[in-house]
């Protein structure tokens, strides 16, 4: 008998980042906290916060830094719509520190033209590249 596997996409309005990769494993970063999906899980809707989101295929593992949306489980399908998805191997970290390093120093400058909300979710999307990156490192991950 043929072992049970989830089907995962990954869409951002800019891109489909994965597109129906059969996985063993999802984890989920969920404003409630990080979720595990297995094949036959509950269908659900979740709302993503920014963070690690990570799959296993076999022995392969693949991480994803992803900031914001929705996932969809349903039918041993998932179905992450973010605003952003990198995979860890795709993210600069020295770019990452330096977006973050800046993101820090508009927050504190604070001038009368600018938006909070822009400036901390640059500040939100960099702190998870830096994360993903540093996982990568510590992980030792291709």
């Amino acid at each position: 008998m043929a072992k049970k596997q989830l089907r995962l996409t990954i869409v951002t309005p800019e891109k489909t980042v994965l597109s129906d990769k059969p996985v063993d494993f999802v984890t989920i970063p969920a404003f409630g906290g990080e979720m595990g999906v297995l094949p036959g899980h509950a269908s659900f809707v979740v709302q993503l916060k920014e963070g690690l989101m990570h799959y296993t295929e076999a022995r392969h593992k693949e991480v994803f830094a992803v900031l914001n949306g929705f996932a969809e489980v349903h039918k041993d399908k998932v179905m992450v719509l973010a605003e952003a998805a990198e995979l860890a191997r795709e993210v600069d970290e020295e770019r990452a520190r330096q977006a973050y390093q800046k993101a820090k120093e508009t927050l504190a400058i604070r001038g009368a033209d600018l938006d909070l909300d822009e400036a901390g979710a640059a500040l939100r999307r960099a702190a998870v590249r830096l994360k993903v990156a540093e996982f990568r490192r510590r992980h030792k991950l291709q």
